[in-house]
């Protein structure tokens, strides 16, 4: 029975896939230099791979979130496994070559500038390519520390992911709208808040929510044929701090992977009162299955720059065929997102400005350090 489900979602999927050419909004297309304030003495910059992908680097510290780069076609749901050396295709080698030389300098880092990988959940779009990137010696195993759920965790260690690299028992670090949690200090100029989080629905009929793959909790050691069976475990979003010498906060950059309804996706308040959110990468796919999303987490956030994250269609086309035409996530109306969002910011009336980067785009964004 859950296989004839599988199979029906599947074939609803197909027939809705067809992604439609993405019309309205700009979309930003190339490397492109942004300005957060009038007074600018900083800066930093964030890579989008694609989905909810992104390298953010400040100086020789870099984050690397959720890295895709395979885009598996969605007729691979139930025959398509992880990345690995012999499954994955030169075209996405090529890829993964060149925004490594472009974020780091490298194809690999061997100085070891990226210093974490946050993973928010299990699903292939966020974990799938990571045992590809250990595999193919593209970390530095010295400097990176990976920072995930439980059940990720258990998926690392059956691909003989290094102990040593993997930040334990991470859920304990999260915090909530009534918990304030515990800061993992990377280094002494990265810092990172682990937040509770839900996955969206992937998919909402006559008020009935259906996910297209599990989001169970695994409690073991396990490597999976397929990538369909490998479970989303508790999804994480992240609040990430640069700091400066003193250990006081530079910037502040908070991403999450899926919509979400509050109280889900939200620190306690009083970390909040430390230091404004100066960028916050927002999911949009699924949006309209979670109800006052994203204008209740936007609300509660406040950022001064929003990104928009995980709106294109990364099933379907290779990172190389969306660069050249952009189309959007299947089963999401993404013109409406984005009326949604521009009426949220308008009634907010707080100066909150939105980009929507094309895959393999780079935004350097210029700020104030000025201490407020």
């Amino acid at each position: 029975m859950k296989r004839f489900f599988n199979i029906y979602i599947l074939l609803l999927f197909l027939c809705l896939g067809n992604s439609s050419i993405v019309l309205s909004q700009a979309i930003l297309n190339k490397d492109t230099i942004y300005k957060l304030s009038t007074h600018v003495n900083d800066s930093i910059s964030i890579h989008y791979i694609g989905c909810s992908g992104f390298f953010i680097r400040k100086g020789n510290n870099v984050v690397l979130i959720d890295p895709y780069f395979s885009n598996h076609n969605k007729s691979s749901f139930f025959s398509g496994s992880l990345t690995n050396k012999s499954t994955i295709v030169n075209d996405v080698k090529r890829v993964i070559d060149s925004v490594f030389i472009h974020v780091v300098g490298d194809s690999t880092d061997r100085s070891g500038l990226i210093k974490t990988l946050l993973i928010s959940h299990g699903h292939v779009d966020h974990y799938g390519d990571v045992p590809y990137l250990f595999e193919s010696s593209r970390f530095n195993l010295d400097t990176v520390k990976i920072i995930s759920s439980t059940t990720v965790q258990y998926y690392l260690a059956g691909e003989k992911i290094p102990d040593k690299n993997i930040v334990k028992q991470v859920e304990s670090f999260a915090s909530s709208p009534s918990v304030e949690g515990k800061w993992i200090y990377v280094n002494n100029k990265i810092r990172v808040l682990p937040i509770l989080d839900e996955h969206a629905p992937h998919l909402r009929l006559a008020g009935v929510n259906f996910n297209l793959v599990t989001q169970k909790n695994e409690k073991k050691i396990i490597r999976h044929k397929y990538w369909r069976q490998y479970s989303s475990g508790q999804t994480l979003c992240y609040l990430i701090d640069f700091l400066n010498d003193d250990g006081s906060i530079n910037f502040r950059a908070y991403v999450n992977s899926s919509a979400c309804g509050l109280p889900y996706g939200i620190p306690v308040q009083s970390i909040l009162n430390q230091h404004p959110v100066d960028i916050a990468a927002i999911c949009v796919a699924s949006f309209s299955n979670v109800k006052n999303y994203p204008q209740d987490l936007i609300g509660y956030l406040k950022p001064k720059h929003i990104i928009a994250s995980h709106w294109e269609d990364f099933l379907n086309y290779s990172i190389s065929d969306l660069k050249k035409e952009p189309k959007g996530v299947p089963l999401t109306n993404i013109k409406k997102f984005f009326r949604r969002l521009d009426k949220i910011l308008f009634n907010l009336d707080a100066g909150i400005t939105y980009t929507r980067p094309n895959v393999n785009t780079t935004i350097k964004f210029f700020y104030s350090n000025t201490r407020w």
